[in-house]
């Protein structure tokens, strides 16, 4: 038997306000993370240049030295692992590019309130006095107001049109 009261509705609010909270947390946290991960692409890529460019600066010193120099030590730039190195980041670039294009978030996650609803004339005083009222605790919860679990959208109905609306 399934038993329903108004505290598990505060409760189901409650969890849906926290989640919804944590789920904006790591949308913030994922953001800030993929631009520090572009950052440090970024870099890695430069200092691979900067590498690259160095090393074909050393080789271009010692070739120029092999007539005038008494020894030279054997040196050559390592063309395949600079393209491999290149291949790698590129392909760390598309993997990166195809999660952010399949991870984009809605924009617009409903969010749950509570709203109260009008169930009639409160009892009167007499009422409680009544023994069958009393022996059955028929007046435990009539301070707690009743509620309706809606979902409210982000997009305010006031901003849409007529015609999105019907």
């Amino acid at each position: 038997m399934l038993c329903w009261s108004p505290a598990s509705e505060l409760k189901i609010v409650e969890y849906a306000e926290g989640l919804t909270r944590n789920l904006t947390l790591l949308r913030k946290r994922s953001s800030s993370l993929s631009l520090h991960l572009d950052e440090l692409r970024h870099n890695i890529q430069k200092q691979m240049e900067d590498l690259y460019r160095t090393e074909v600066d050393v080789d271009m010193k010692l070739r120029a030295c092999y007539g005038s120099c008494r020894s030279v030590p054997p040196f050559s730039v390592d063309h395949p692992s600079y393209q491999t190195l290149h291949t790698d980041l590129d392909q760390m670039d598309k993997t990166v590019s195809w999660r952010k294009k399949i991870a984009v978030p809605p924009q617009d996650i409903p969010h749950i309130k509570l709203q109260p609803v009008n169930v009639g004339l409160t009892p009167s005083a007499d009422y409680k006095t009544i023994p069958t009222v009393q022996r059955e605790l028929l007046t435990q919860f009539e301070d707690i107001g009743q509620n309706l679990l809606v979902l409210e959208e982000s997009a305010d109905e006031d901003s849409l049109g007529p015609e999105e609306l019907e």
